[in-house]
């Protein structure tokens, strides 16, 4: 008999509570987050609940408090609290530019206002993180890189050196951003920006870039929310794999990006 969604999001915990050392530095639990979060795929998803993992809508709170009891996140909230629960630190995002790769030719590491696509255009197939429009941060930790470069260093064969960091500040006081803290606010995201395509309702990126400059997915978001769907009023709707803590930017609202690292096998960091 496979597990509810429930036990499953309960045995998600326990793999991020697993780490060794809880009170080892942001850093590592950090790294340890990535780790385990990235290996919460689709396939792994759906031979657990053998079919898609489905939350009622009776189990959508149940799933935040399951969430709140986790001692990673506990942890990590005491120095990172707008990684786990927002709001965003406006002064502290950080774009990473990789090479081309053969899958990615058109990729490219230099950050160019000109290639920002904002929706309205083509935006490609319907998604819960799209990647043919916007522009995406994570936020550095006060000691260091984000969470996009924890990834990085962990290996990724799609993503090859060179990296290039920039800090990119936000200063536009009129640049809303729309925090996710959880299943129930990921829930009302959809539901409110619902975009009907077959069986499954993604946001309606284009509608959501009239009221928020951006979207920022948080820690405690995405530990409640990856691989899940979720009951909304126009039916599921489509599981979110975010991995780790991120923001989608649908407008250019940066002020003087400065890059602030190459990291290549030729330069040192």
């Amino acid at each position: 008999m496979h597990p509810t969604p429930i036990r499953i999001l309960r045995r998600r915990v326990t793999q991020l509570d697993a780490a060794s050392d809880l009170t080892a530095g942001t850093d590592a639990g950090l790294r340890h987050f990535t780790s385990v979060m990235t290996g919460w795929t689709e396939p792994e998803m759906t031979a657990l609940a053998g079919g898609p993992a489905v939350l009622a809508p009776s189990e959508v709170k149940e799933a935040d408090e399951t969430v709140d009891g986790c001692l990673l996140l506990g942890r990590l909230v005491r120095d990172e609290a707008s990684l786990v629960r927002g709001p965003l630190d406006r002064t502290r995002q950080h774009w990473i530019g990789t090479s081309p790769h053969e899958l990615v030719p058109h990729r490219w590491p230099t950050l160019d206002q000109e290639r920002f696509t904002a929706p309205g255009g083509d935006a490609g197939p319907p998604s819960t993180k799209p990647f043919h429009l916007g522009l995406y941060t994570s936020t550095a930790r006060h000691d260091g890189p984000g969470m996009w470069r924890i990834y990085l260093d962990l290996g990724s064969s799609l993503h090859p050196q060179p990296w290039q960091t920039w800090q990119l500040p936000v200063t536009d006081p009129a640049a809303d951003v729309l925090e996710i803290g959880g299943a129930g606010d990921w829930a009302a995201f959809v539901g409110r920006y619902p975009l009907v395509h077959g069986n499954d309702v993604y946001p309606d990126w284009a509608k959501v870039a009239r009221d928020f400059a951006g979207v920022h997915m948080t820690l405690r978001a995405i530990v409640a929310t990856q691989g899940f769907r979720i009951p909304v009023a126009d039916g599921l709707a489509a599981a979110p794999f975010w991995d780790v803590e991120s923001v989608l930017w649908l407008r250019w609202c940066f002020d003087t990006p400065r890059l602030v690292e190459v990291t290549s096998p030729h330069v040192r960091p």
